[in-house]
């Protein structure tokens, strides 16, 4: 290892200010954070083993560098009249990455596959919430096990239908990889759920191929050749690098280990913006940052506490002087994404915040608790450091305020995203990544029928989801919708935080990596001067 002449390079960029350049090898090395949740098309539901994902598959649509919707694996579609039939044409001549044809039916055996319960994939409610596709929710629920219910068919080797039970003004958002990647049915018979994306064994149909997993250290991806346009994808070979300490992130990354960072430490942020502006990237979201409590644990099945809780946040000083990382407060849920959408917020956010912090002590004392009987709690958690620095900071908000003896119990991604089903947790904190800049992505996954983990039941939010899915035009939608989110917000079965914005360094001589609310950056778009 070449610690000396790696501590050398890292002198002279302090000297300088300047970040070293990268190594001229033709591979662009991007950080992930934490080590990837999965790399199952139909499984995974991490935003950044999706950027993994979506270099190695296609799906109906794309998105390019700047996250707008373009052609995919179908070459056109178009819509029926009354806004509930799409149907795609796909590409001719298009293959998978070992040569066999890519057909219609690859995409429909994709979207049983999610939606199949044993899969226990957590898209499947993308298919039944936030859009409604015929018959996507019966099989999903296992109300039924007849897949010729789906909406979604196959007439003939390059046609994909999809038949809704209402129309949805951002279907196509959730027609890409990450939402609907194709399955290549031969490798998945023969090798299982866990063989067919053994590197060994994987076909896809993306820019790229993944060649290599090595646990808690990269995934290496090579070009696709059979991908259908292989000949303007400029860079051949992309490693994705778990970056889990954001300080060690920067020093590879001023070494030149890294292309792109996963994030920034927050304490370096002004400096570098001042050293190196055109290297660091910092943009809006759809990122969204709440804390979400434990219905079926006591005390926060009890609303004064979820409530009290709740109202002890000083937001603005936790993001602006404890964070420091540029996220935006809120109190609301689907709120802050378009600006189109007047949606509620909680019913004390027009409070100051004494009398939030007030308000919070007469209920936690309602509740039961008080200096003689303090709650005890802990905070799930992911190691990186914002979330740490956000979760340290809400506990010395709730022992100021309220007098709760808080632990923050930090872990690596995979496994706080499993402990969240085990429901051994008191309070997690939360966050989900819309996957387009509009309330109903956020508030389709609140559905109880959607999302269960959640443990709550509310018939009255279902209902209000439906009346308003039903609604063609985007403002009586959205009027609906914020009716619906107020259900949900007088409920308090979480704290809205903040909105996370999207932090990268980038190296000059990367080209293509764009600002995207969505954080859509496939790398096909990108390429290395």
């Amino acid at each position: 290892m070449k610690f000396r002449t790696v501590l050398g390079m890292l002198a002279m960029t302090a000297a300088f200010g300047l970040a070293a350049p990268a190594f001229a090898d033709g591979v662009l090395d991007r950080g992930v954070g934490s080590e990837w949740s999965s790399l199952d098309p139909q499984v995974n539901f991490d935003a950044a083993a999706g950027w993994i994902l979506a270099d190695a598959y296609e799906g109906l649509v794309n998105f390019d560098a700047k996250g707008a919707i373009i052609p995919g694996a179908a070459e056109k579609w178009e819509m029926s009249a009354d806004g509930k039939t799409y149907t795609f044409t796909l590409r001719e001549g298009l293959k998978w990455s070992n040569g066999d044809p890519l057909v219609a039916q690859d995409f429909v055996a994709g979207m049983l596959r999610t939606l199949n319960p044993e899969t226990a994939s957590e898209k499947g409610y993308y298919f039944y919430s936030t859009i409604q596709i015929k018959g996507a929710g019966a099989l999903a629920n296992a109300e039924t096990t007849d897949t010729s219910v789906l909406g979604v068919t196959a007439p003939d080797a390059r046609t994909v239908v999809v038949q809704m039970e209402a129309p949805a003004p951002h279907m196509l958002d959730l027609m890409g990889s990450f939402q609907m990647a194709p399955l290549h049915g031969a490798s998945f018979a023969a090798n299982g759920a866990g063989g067919f994306i053994d590197p060994a064994k994987v076909v896809s149909n993306g820019a790229y191929v993944i060649t290599e997993v090595v646990p808690q250290s990269h995934v290496l991806l090579q070009k696709n050749p059979n991908y259908w346009d292989a000949a303007n994808v400029k860079v051949e070979t992309v490693k994705y690098h778990v970056t889990e300490d954001v300080s060690t992130e920067l020093k590879r990354y001023d070494a030149g280990e890294l292309d792109i960072t996963y994030d920034i430490p927050l304490a370096q942020i002004e400096t570098l913006k001042a050293e190196r502006p055109d290297e660091v990237m910092i943009f809006a979201s759809t990122y969204l940052i709440y804390y979400s409590f434990n219905l079926s644990v006591p005390p926060f099945d009890n609303v004064d506490m979820r409530r009290a809780l709740s109202l002890a946040i000083d937001r603005e000083v936790l993001e602006g002087k404890i964070v420091k990382g540029g996220a935006v407060p809120t109190f609301a849920y689907g709120g802050g994404f378009d600006p189109a959408y007047q949606g509620p917020q909680i019913a004390e956010a027009a409070m100051t915040q004494p009398e939030r912090e007030a308000l919070a002590q007469e209920l936690y004392a309602k509740a039961g608790y008080g200096p003689d009987n303090p709650l005890k709690l802990s905070i799930a958690t992911t190691v990186a450091e914002v979330n740490t620095r956000r979760a340290n900071g809400i506990a010395l908000m709730w022992k100021k305020v309220l007098g709760v003896e808080a632990q923050v119990n930090g872990q690596e991604r995979k496994a706080w995203l499993d402990l969240f089903y085990t429901d051994d947790w008191g309070v997690f904190a939360d966050n989900l990544v819309g996957d387009f800049a509009g309330p109903e992505t956020f508030l389709s996954y609140m559905r109880p029928s959607a999302e269960p983990g959640y443990d709550w039941v509310k018939p009255e939010y279902d209902a209000a989801m439906d009346a308003a899915a039903v609604i063609p035009d985007k403002a009586g939608r959205y009027v609906a919708l914020a009716a619906a989110e107020k259900i949900l917000l007088d409920d308090y079965i979480f704290a809205p935080i903040a909105i996370e914005p999207y932090r990268h360094l980038v190296k000059p001589n990367v080209k293509g990596f764009e600002a995207s609310v969505a954080g859509y950056h496939n790398s096909q778009f990108i390429t290395l001067e």
